[in-house]
Protein backbone atom coordinates (compact mmCIF):
# COMPACT_ATOMS: atom_id res chain seq x y z
CA UNK A 1 0.00 0.00 0.00
CA UNK A 2 1.09 3.29 -1.19
CA UNK A 3 2.07 5.97 1.97
CA UNK A 4 -0.43 8.68 1.53
CA UNK A 5 1.03 10.90 3.99
CA UNK A 6 2.30 14.51 3.13
CA UNK A 7 3.99 15.05 6.54
CA UNK A 8 6.97 13.10 8.89
CA UNK A 9 5.42 12.09 11.76
CA UNK A 10 7.59 11.69 15.25
CA UNK A 11 7.11 9.35 17.78
CA UNK A 12 7.03 11.05 20.76
CA UNK A 13 5.65 10.95 24.15
CA UNK A 14 3.91 13.76 25.39
CA UNK A 15 1.12 14.50 28.35
CA UNK A 16 -1.42 16.91 26.57
CA UNK A 17 -5.27 18.25 27.45
CA UNK A 18 -7.89 17.42 24.07
CA UNK A 19 -10.77 20.13 25.26
CA UNK A 20 -14.16 18.74 24.22
CA UNK A 21 -17.36 20.83 25.04
CA UNK A 22 -15.58 22.21 27.81
CA UNK A 23 -14.07 19.22 29.42
CA UNK A 24 -10.64 18.44 29.50
CA UNK A 25 -9.23 15.44 29.25
CA UNK A 26 -5.64 14.59 29.58
CA UNK A 27 -4.01 11.93 27.21
CA UNK A 28 -0.44 10.62 26.20
CA UNK A 29 0.61 10.87 22.69
CA UNK A 30 2.10 8.54 20.57
CA UNK A 31 3.20 10.82 17.30
CA UNK A 32 2.67 14.35 16.16
CA UNK A 33 3.12 15.57 12.13
CA UNK A 34 2.31 18.98 11.37
CA UNK A 35 -1.26 18.11 10.45
CA UNK A 36 -2.30 16.28 13.22
CA UNK A 37 -1.76 13.59 16.35
CA UNK A 38 -2.26 10.27 17.64
CA UNK A 39 -2.71 10.02 21.39
CA UNK A 40 -3.59 7.26 23.75
CA UNK A 41 -7.10 7.74 26.48
CA UNK A 42 -9.71 5.69 27.95
CA UNK A 43 -11.69 8.22 26.86
CA UNK A 44 -13.63 7.44 23.85
CA UNK A 45 -13.56 10.30 21.37
CA UNK A 46 -16.88 11.07 19.06
CA UNK A 47 -15.46 10.76 15.27
CA UNK A 48 -16.03 14.35 13.59
CA UNK A 49 -15.87 16.24 16.96
CA UNK A 50 -14.03 19.34 17.43
CA UNK A 51 -11.36 20.01 20.01
CA UNK A 52 -9.01 22.35 21.32
CA UNK A 53 -5.59 20.58 21.78
CA UNK A 54 -3.00 21.92 24.70
CA UNK A 55 0.62 21.22 24.95
CA UNK A 56 2.82 23.32 27.50
CA UNK A 57 6.22 22.91 26.30
CA UNK A 58 7.38 25.10 29.08
CA UNK A 59 6.01 27.93 31.12
CA UNK A 60 6.78 29.93 27.84
CA UNK A 61 6.04 27.69 25.29
CA UNK A 62 1.94 26.79 24.56
CA UNK A 63 0.33 25.28 21.70
CA UNK A 64 -3.04 25.61 21.27
CA UNK A 65 -4.77 23.69 17.74
CA UNK A 66 -8.02 23.68 17.50
CA UNK A 67 -8.71 19.67 15.71
CA UNK A 68 -11.29 17.46 14.99
CA UNK A 69 -11.29 13.24 15.65
CA UNK A 70 -10.87 11.38 12.44
CA UNK A 71 -10.63 8.39 14.37
CA UNK A 72 -11.12 6.70 18.05
CA UNK A 73 -10.62 3.28 18.54
CA UNK A 74 -9.22 0.94 20.97
CA UNK A 75 -8.09 3.59 23.17
CA UNK A 76 -6.05 5.29 20.23
CA UNK A 77 -7.23 8.47 19.15
CA UNK A 78 -6.16 10.23 15.73
CA UNK A 79 -7.05 14.25 15.79
CA UNK A 80 -6.26 16.17 12.18
CA UNK A 81 -5.24 19.85 13.05
CA UNK A 82 -7.88 22.71 11.48
CA UNK A 83 -5.91 25.91 12.69
CA UNK A 84 -3.09 27.54 15.16
CA UNK A 85 -2.19 30.58 15.93
CA UNK A 86 1.51 31.56 14.13
CA UNK A 87 2.80 31.11 17.77
CA UNK A 88 1.80 27.38 18.09
CA UNK A 89 2.83 26.69 14.48
CA UNK A 90 6.10 27.58 15.38
CA UNK A 91 6.77 25.60 18.70
CA UNK A 92 5.17 22.38 16.63
CA UNK A 93 7.72 22.83 13.92
CA UNK A 94 10.64 23.50 15.96
CA UNK A 95 9.05 20.26 18.53
CA UNK A 96 9.11 18.03 15.02
CA UNK A 97 12.17 19.52 13.74
CA UNK A 98 14.19 18.76 17.21
CA UNK A 99 12.88 15.20 17.19
CA UNK A 100 13.07 13.91 13.60
CA UNK A 101 16.60 12.66 12.04
CA UNK A 102 15.88 14.86 9.31
CA UNK A 103 15.48 18.07 10.56
CA UNK A 104 15.48 19.85 7.31
CA UNK A 105 12.81 17.64 5.75
CA UNK A 106 10.51 19.63 7.28
CA UNK A 107 11.15 22.97 5.62
CA UNK A 108 10.95 21.07 2.31
CA UNK A 109 7.43 19.61 3.49
CA UNK A 110 6.12 22.74 4.33
CA UNK A 111 6.46 24.14 0.97
CA UNK A 112 3.95 21.70 -0.70
CA UNK A 113 0.48 21.83 0.17
CA UNK A 114 -0.56 18.95 3.19
CA UNK A 115 -3.36 17.85 1.09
Amino acid sequence: MKERRMRTRVSINFELDIVVKGEKINVQTNNISMTGVSFISPHHFKVGEHCIIDLYLSRKAHLSIKAKILRSQNQETIASFLEMNEESFFHLKRLIQFNTSDPDQIEKELDKPAF
